[in-house]
C-alpha cells in the first residue's frame, strides 16, 4: 500500500495531520491559548516532520545495525521513543519559554512531559497503517 508515490504521499499526509493536530494541542495546553492558531500548528507539524527525517538520517546506522542483527523491533520499542522524546522536545521549545538545559531534557513540568509522551503516541499511531500494511511490527523500515 505504501510502496508507490501515492502511498508515500498518504503516509506523509497522515503524519503531518497527526503532528499538526498534536502541535495545536501543545499550543493550547503549554502556551498561551489565545495565541494558538492552526497556522502555527501546521508550521510546527511541518517542522516535526522535517525533524523526523533529519533524526532518521542520524539514527539510520543504528536502525541498519538493528535490522542486520534481527533486533529491529527492539530498536523500535526501546530506542525510538527516546529519539521521539527529543524530536517533540524541539517542538515543545517553540511553544514554552525557559526551555533550556535540563528543562529541555526533562520536559519543563508534568504537563510538558505528558504532552511529549502524547506526541510519542501520535508518532507511533501515525506509523500504524504502514505497519499493518507491511504485516505487523517493524522488520526493516524505521520512520521517526
Amino acid at each position: 500500500m505504501f510502496e508507490d508515490a501515492t502511498g508515500l504521499l498518504l503516509y506523509i499526509a497522515l503524519k503531518l495531520t497527526g503532528y499538526s493536530i498534536w502541535s495545536y494541542v501543545g499550543l493550547r495546553w503549554l502556551g498561551d491559548p489565545s495565541r494558538a492558531t492552526w497556522k502555527g500548528a501546521l508550521a510546527r507539524g511541518v517542522g516535526r516532520l522535517l525533524i523526523g527525517w533529519g533524526t532518521g538520517i542520524v539514527v539510520a546506522p543504528f536502525a541498519i545495525a538493528a535490522v542486520g542483527s534481527g533486533h529491529v523491533t527492539m530498536f523500535y520499542v526501546t530506542a525510538l521513543p527516546v529519539v521521539r522524546w527529543f524530536e517533540w522536545a524541539i517542538i515543545h521549545a517553540t511553544v514554552a519559554a525557559s526551555m533550556t538545559g535540563t528543562r529541555f531534557l526533562d520536559g519543563l513540568n508534568s504537563r510538558g512531559r505528558l504532552w511529549r509522551l502524547g506526541g510519542i503516541a501520535v508518532s507511533y499511531l501515525a506509523d500504524l497503517p504502514f505497519l499493518i500494511s507491511e504485516g505487523g511490527l517493524p522488520h526493516g523500515r524505521i520512520f521517526c
